[in-house]
């Protein structure tokens, strides 16, 4: 998936321009915010009851019922309002089939993310790389030039469209090879079984992805179009860096959910494999970042080099607030969740809205600040479960 992005964003920044690029990262983050928020914490729910549940149909018939309906409805909603709190986003209501558009790739993604999750509940998560990262990725590669007359519309089109075939393919998959058996039905036992950890991932989820939607929505409206693109393309390439720390975590919330008994265990092998994997990555893209920029043309490495190298640095606190997040999901602390991303979402946004008119480095500088205050207070939360736990075997 990192280098068929890769070649996605040099297409797109070879064949439009810096502020189309602009419009359409922030329609794509606020899709992927949409998704996020139509997911009602299923994605963490799957991974956590799925290995051990008997009613495996009715768990993910419930699950992509509610998910489907809550993004036809927030997706609706943003298509609707967005222009008027984001005038940029005027490109919307150019046309019915933009918006309708708009709203099914924001099922489609949403769908997406909760298949991937079945899959890593399987032990399956081979299907994600074959669906995601080969298929979707191929297919988006093909779509920018066909789609250039749509200008903006056609880069969010081109990636969204991608996701709805991989949205597709993946649930044809389950229903192949899974014996999944699709039906229309909610199953109110499960969801008064799974509600209470859904909401509370949900609400965590929520907050923790709020930044990935408002920063660029920030950046636009405070800096201009053309910088909003610098910024997402910087984010884009730095997301290569958190997404190593998403797939390592993804593996231990699905092992640790299989055997809770040898979680710390797990936990340090993860610490070890990040820290072998992160840092490494991190001073690469600090040294080849700025060459690689280049490649996208002049403008890009002229005014994203700054932010791209403040994103390198966050990587590891990033990976950090990963590991530690998805500890506090395994033994479902889902409070301590909530609490640590509402902190999460209001200093990164606050401090890019205060910050953003000095510059994008300084948007990278929030994003740093937020990521490394999160870890500092999720590894204090887990110490202090962490010494709660011993002294409490010592009593027994």
């Amino acid at each position: 998936m990192a280098a068929f992005g890769f070649v996605f964003w040099v297409i797109v920044a070879r064949l439009y321009q810096p502020a189309q690029l602009g419009v359409a990262s922030t329609l794509i983050s606020s899709m992927n915010f949409i998704a996020y928020l139509s997911l009602l914490g299923f994605n963490s729910t799957f991974v956590r009851f799925l290995p051990q549940s008997r009613n495996r149909d009715e768990h993910i018939n419930t699950g992509l019922i509610l998910v489907t309906g809550a993004a036809l409805l927030s997706g609706g909603l943003f298509a609707v309002l967005a222009p008027l709190f984001a005038p940029k986003l005027g490109i919307l209501h150019q046309s019915i089939w933009f918006e309708l558009g708009f709203v099914a790739l924001c099922v489609g993604a949403a769908v997406n993310l909760v298949t991937d999750s079945i899959f890593v509940a399987y032990r399956a998560a081979g299907y994600n790389l074959l669906v995601d990262g080969l298929l979707a990725s191929s297919i988006q590669l093909l779509l920018p030039a066909v789609l250039i007359g749509l200008g903006a519309y056609g880069i969010y089109a081109a990636q969204g469209s991608a996701v709805f075939v991989a949205m597709l393919v993946s649930l044809l998959f389950l229903i192949k090879k899974f014996q999944y058996r699709p039906a229309l039905k909610l199953n109110h036992q499960v969801w008064q079984e799974v509600k209470q950890y859904s909401f509370g991932n949900y609400a965590g989820n929520l907050f923790n992805t709020l930044p990935s939607i408002l920063v660029p929505i920030i950046v636009l409206n405070k800096l201009g179009a053309a910088p909003a693109g610098y910024y997402y393309l910087a984010f884009m390439m730095a997301n290569l860096l958190f997404a190593i720390a998403y797939g390592v975590t993804q593996s231990l919330f699905a092992e640790g959910s299989y055997e809770e008994r040898q979680l710390w265990l797990l936990v340090k092998r993860a610490a070890a494999l990040l820290a072998v994997l992160v840092i490494p990555a991190s001073l690469i893209l600090v040294v080849v970042g700025p060459f690689i920029l280049d490649v996208f043309g002049r403008n890009y490495g002229l005014h994203a080099r700054q932010v791209l190298l403040v994103l390198a640095a966050a990587a590891p606190f990033t990976a950090a607030c990963a590991l530690g997040t998805v500890t506090l999901r395994i033994t479902k602390h889902v409070g301590s969740i909530l609490l640590i991303n509402v902190f999460y979402a209001l200093i990164i946004c606050g401090l890019a809205f205060a910050w953003a008119p000095r510059g994008l480095a300084w948007v990278g500088g929030a994003w740093l600040s937020g990521q490394v205050l999160t870890a500092v207070i999720i590894f204090a939360v887990l110490g202090f479960q962490h010494r709660r736990h011993w002294n409490a075997r010592r009593l027994a």
